[in-house]
C-alpha cells in the first residue's frame, strides 16, 4: 500500500510540476481585444505584384534567414502530450515596401501557406487565376526604424487577393466576405500579439499595458 501511495504522489507531483511550468513559462501574454483592434485599425495596405521564390536549391545559395520558416511556440506540455502554435513564415526584400517583410500565417495544428503565396507571386502568373495581392502592415511597425532589416523583417499579418471575386490565399472562396476576413485577421493578430512578438516590441505598440 505504501508503494501504492508513493506511486500515486509522485504521478500527481509530476502533473502538477508541469501545470506549474506551463503557467510560469508558457502561457500567453494577455492581450486585450481592444489592443487586437487598435493593432488592426493602425495598420495599411499595399499592392504586391510579385513575391521572390527563395529556395534551398538557388545558386548562390540564399541567405538562411530567407524563404520559407516554420516557428514553433510551445503552449503547454504535460507528461502526455505536447501543443505548439506553429507560424508558417516566408521572408524576402520587399521592393514595393523597400525593406524585410515576413508573412506570418498562424495556427494550433500548423499548415503551409508559403506554397499558395508565392504561385500569387509568380510573374507568369495567370492574373485571371492568381491575381495581385495586398499585404496589410501595422504602421507604428514600419515607421520603427528596428524593423525592416533581415534579422528583424517587418511582420505581415494578412494578405488577401486584390480582386476580391477570386481565390484568396485561403482554401475557402470567401474573398467576397468581409467579415470572414476581418475573423482571419483578427485570429492571426490575436495569435502574433500572444506568442511571437518580443517582450520589447510589445511595450512599443501598447506603453500602457
Amino acid at each position: 500500500m505504501r508503494g501504492i501511495g508513493y506511486f500515486l504522489g509522485a504521478t500527481l507531483g509530476a502533473a502538477i510540476l508541469f501545470l506549474i511550468i506551463s503557467f510560469i513559462f508558457l502561457r500567453p501574454r494577455k492581450v486585450n481585444n481592444n489592443e487586437i483592434e487598435v493593432f488592426i485599425k493602425n495598420s495599411d495596405f499595399l499592392l504586391i505584384k510579385n513575391v521572390p521564390l527563395i529556395t534551398s536549391f538557388d545558386i548562390p545559395t540564399p541567405d538562411v534567414r530567407l524563404g520559407r520558416e516554420t516557428i514553433s511556440k510551445l503552449t503547454y506540455f504535460s507528461n502526455r502530450n505536447m501543443s505548439y502554435y506553429k507560424a508558417d513564415t516566408y521572408t524576402y526584400f520587399s521592393r514595393e515596401l523597400k525593406k524585410y517583410i515576413r508573412t506570418y500565417y498562424i495556427d494550433e495544428i500548423g499548415s503551409n501557406m508559403t506554397s499558395t503565396i508565392l504561385e500569387f507571386g509568380d510573374k507568369e502568373k495567370d492574373r485571371t487565376i492568381c491575381p495581385d495581392m495586398y499585404f496589410y502592415y501595422n504602421k507604428t511597425q514600419n515607421a520603427d526604424p528596428t524593423y525592416g532589416t533581415i534579422d528583424k523583417p517587418l511582420p505581415i499579418l494578412h494578405f488577401r487577393s486584390a480582386d476580391p471575386a477570386l481565390r484568396s490565399m485561403r482554401q475557402n472562396n470567401r474573398d467576397s466576405d468581409p467579415t470572414y476576413l476581418k475573423e482571419r485577421y483578427t485570429e492571426n493578430v490575436k495569435l502574433y500579439l500572444e506568442y511571437f512578438i518580443e517582450k520589447e516590441d510589445f511595450k512599443k505598440l501598447f506603453p500602457d499595458s
